[in-house]
């Protein structure tokens, strides 16, 4: 009887996933965004296939079932963009540690492993869908898998060494979080120290050791909470635990309320914000229409504000089709400085969409593609998602192209391996051929500043954005686009990344967004001052220049070459307690 229900509330949630299915099809079809729709799509299709696998099962898997559900409950919801309790994180890892602790089935802690990261996966990301639905699901599926490595890892230390299991399991997940910044495939966004970015001044001490501090902490307290837990005698919270928590926080509060930023230059910004709606109007709509707004929101921006303007931020993209090599004549360009007065501002940086030509024999990259002309012939161009910097007095500009993709979307990973995902690719509106980048992150030079001009996912990534700072930054212009997600999380967490950029660096930041959010945060990571969601208008404000150099820009990622360190001895232990067991099982004698 208990099994006909599951398999009765299997094809329910089915159901229901796929009404969910039809309505996202139509809002596409009408040209709507789907807002939190993937949400339910997930969850219900994860819960039919829980009710189906649960249907014939034992008290013991049920229990399983309920821990693994619990962490991916308690690791969603802890990150931020719906609760503001980022410290569910310090408890999410208990119910799945115990859940492994108990059971010596690699396929028992696989799977349950698996229902936990998916859960996480689906809460906190399941936004990306909105970019488009083979993205996002490519995206929750594979990162919940590559999760499951190093859980794995953990589990076979677990089974030949456990005296030192749960070291290993810091120096896994911490080296996988690593990875996942510095690879082709690069989906950091889940990084545990991630999660109390809403709260800067409870991680003040990310100058330090940057986010995977933050994770490693997380790991630290919820191991140990498992270990009093599990104590023989029920006994006082030990010391341990209680400094764990408290003295990070604390000492962080006290750096918040007591930092003072070095003697620097104060500069005048103003942000714009055009809310382009990206999916069916910013790309498609009237190029002059677009540039209009623009001017008529730079001269609101610039009569708004106070004394003169050192720089105007326009969001990424907000142009198209400019060659990087003409970008002072580009027709977009010389209209807006015509319309804006020089005495009143001096820079303008905007996102663009371009191309460089390269000359006839000029060696050319991987992201070279030929487009034929009108004679017959060939040109070897490379697409550029970039930002320029235009001196409104002089004429002269500054170019920077973006230096981290999003898989897919503006790369192609592994294309040699994975060449049979091409219209995935296509269909996201990337090409095989990738965009054109450069090596070194330099920072807009200036009259007043030296500014880094980060572009949109650049700005998720720790130890890339210092390069900025070692080139010579004292402040940070992030360009974005967070439009693609809709009215989700996806925009929030974003905005709140930027604020641990703010704390690793101590450089103020700004933030101008086509939609989303456009910022100003200071070097505590503190948000002074934000616009909103579906909002057109500008933010002006002042942020203070820092030439100062945090611990973490100077020395980068410590805890993950640390822990790289130590997961390399972890796993050749491993491998040679497993072979000397099999070995001595061999062994006649």
């Amino acid at each position: 009887m208990r099994s006909r229900t599951r398999y009765l509330t299997a094809a329910g949630l089915f159901l229901a996933a796929a009404g969910v299915a039809v309505v996202m099809y139509q809002r596409s079809a009408a040209e709507e965004l789907w807002g939190h729709l993937p949400l339910a799509l997930y969850l219900f299709s994860w819960g039919g296939v829980v009710a189906l696998c649960l249907a014939k099962a034992g008290r013991a898997t049920y229990h399983r079932f309920l821990l693994s559900t619990a962490s991916g409950l308690l690791l969603g919801l802890g990150f931020p963009g719906y609760l503001p309790v980022p410290f569910l994180l310090l408890v999410a890892w208990v119910p799945l540690l115990l859940l492994q602790q108990k059971t010596r089935s690699t396929r028992t802690v696989f799977w349950h492993g698996f229902n936990t990261f998916l859960l996480y996966n689906i809460l906190a990301t399941f936004w990306v869908t909105n970019t488009a639905f083979a993205a996002g699901l490519f995206a929750v599926v594979v990162n919940t898998g590559l999760m499951c490595v190093p859980w794995l890892a953990f589990h076979w230390t677990s089974q030949v060494s456990p005296r030192v299991a749960y070291l290993s399991l810091v120096a896994f997940w911490l080296s996988f979080e690593h990875f996942h910044y510095n690879w082709s495939l690069n989906w950091p966004w889940l990084t545990l120290g991630n999660g109390f970015a809403q709260y800067p001044s409870l991680v003040q001490w990310y100058e330090v050791t940057g986010v995977l501090g933050g994770s490693a902490w997380i790991l630290l307290v919820n191991y140990l909470l498992l270990k009093w837990y599990l104590s023989p005698t029920p006994r006082r919270v030990p010391l341990a635990l209680i400094a764990s928590v408290l003295l990070p926080q604390t000492g962080s509060l006290i750096r918040y309320a007591t930092y003072t930023p070095p003697p620097g230059e104060v500069i005048a910004v103003s942000a714009i914000q055009p809310n382009l709606e990206p999916h069916f109007e910013k790309f498609s709509s009237d190029p002059q229409r677009q540039l209009e707004l623009f001017a008529s929101l730079s001269q609101q921006a610039l009569r708004a504000q106070d004394g003169p303007v050192d720089y105007l931020l326009f969001p990424e993209t907000s142009f198209g089709g400019l060659d990087e090599s003409r970008l002072s004549t580009a027709p977009a360009f010389r209209a807006l400085l015509d319309v804006l007065p020089d005495d009143k501002l001096r820079y303008l940086i905007s996102g663009y969409q371009g191309y460089y030509r390269f000359g006839p024999d000029e060696p050319v990259t991987d992201a070279v593609r030929y487009v034929p002309t009108s004679d017959g012939s060939q040109v070897a161009l490379e697409r550029l998602n970039a930002a320029v910097q235009l001196d409104t007095r002089s004429q002269d500009y500054q170019s920077y192209r973006k230096g981290v993709f999003v898989p897919g979307a503006e790369s192609f990973p592994f294309r040699k391996v994975l060449f049979f995902l091409e219209p995935l690719v296509n269909s996201l509106g990337g090409t095989v051929a990738g965009t054109g980048t450069q090596t070194l992150r330099t920072p807009f030079v200036g009259e007043r500043a030296r500014v880094a001009p980060v572009i949109c996912y650049e700005s998720v990534f720790g130890e890339y954005f210092t390069g900025y700072v070692r080139e010579g930054a004292q402040a940070a212009f992030v360009l974005t686009n967070d439009g693609w997600w809709d009215n989700t999380a996806g925009h929030r967490q974003h905005l709140y990344f930027s604020s641990l950029r703010a704390i690793e660096t101590r450089r103020a930041v700004v933030r101008s967004a086509n939609m989303g959010a456009c910022a100003f945060i200071d070097q505590r990571g503190h948000i002074a001052s934000r616009t909103h969601y579906d909002q057109r208008g500008y933010l002006n404000g002042t942020i203070q220049l820092n030439d100062a150099i945090t611990p973490y820009v100077r020395f980068g990622d410590i805890p993950a070459r640390v822990a790289m360190l130590l997961a390399a001895m972890a796993l050749l232990s491993n491998l040679a307690h497993t072979l000397r067991r099999r070995s001595g099982s061999l062994d006649p004698h």
